[in-house]
This record gives C-alpha cells, sequence and structure tokens, in this order.
C-alpha cells in the first residue's frame, strides 16, 4: 500500500505526493528533538518497585568495622624494620 503526503505549493496547490522509502528513512532518523522538554519515565508498579531495590542495593552504605580497622590501623614503618633486623639478626647468632 502506498503511503500518499499532500504538497501545498503557489504552483500546484494541494496534490498527493508518493512517499518513497527514503523519505521515510529520512523523517525517522532525523526527528527535531527539544533538549529543554523534561524526560519523563513511566513504569509499571513492577518495574517502579525493581528499580527502587535495585537503586536500593547499589547505594547502600556497607558496614564492616574488621575490614575497617584492618584498613586504617597505624602503622609504625620504623619499628617494624626494627623488629626485623634483631629477628634476623637473633637468628644468625643462633645458628
Amino acid at each position: 500500500m502506498k503511503e500518499y503526503r499532500y504538497v501545498e505549493t503557489s504552483e500546484t496547490g494541494n496534490l498527493p505526493v508518493v512517499v518513497g522509502m527514503w523519505n521515510k528513512i529520512k523523517r525517522f532518523l532525523i526527528k527535531p528533538i527539544d533538549m529543554n522538554k523534561p524526560v519523563v519515565l513511566e513504569l509499571t508498579a513492577k518495574e517502579e518497585k525493581v528499580l527502587t531495590e535495585v537503586h536500593d542495593f547499589l547505594f547502600q552504605e556497607i558496614e564492616f568495622p574488621e575490614l575497617h580497622n584492618f584498613f586504617f590501623h597505624e602503622i609504625n614503618i620504623f619499628e617494624k624494620i626494627i623488629n626485623w633486623r634483631k629477628k634476623k639478626s637473633e637468628n644468625k647468632e643462633n645458628e
């Protein structure tokens, strides 16, 4: 079935024009986009519930006191080196 579009010009008046495949593709690909228009999502109740659960999961606050204590405990590097050298020298003396 052919699609017709009416074109009104000063010379021809209001005549039907056959809309070809290329014109259909151009109309589909080249659409004016209003960037000031707000984006509105219309979700069903189930989709909204799933989106809320995913959002809550991704942005939850995770608290592991043991992990926090592991990463943020104080380390005295020089004390560790001194203890390591002492142990090394004691092992050499014992041999």
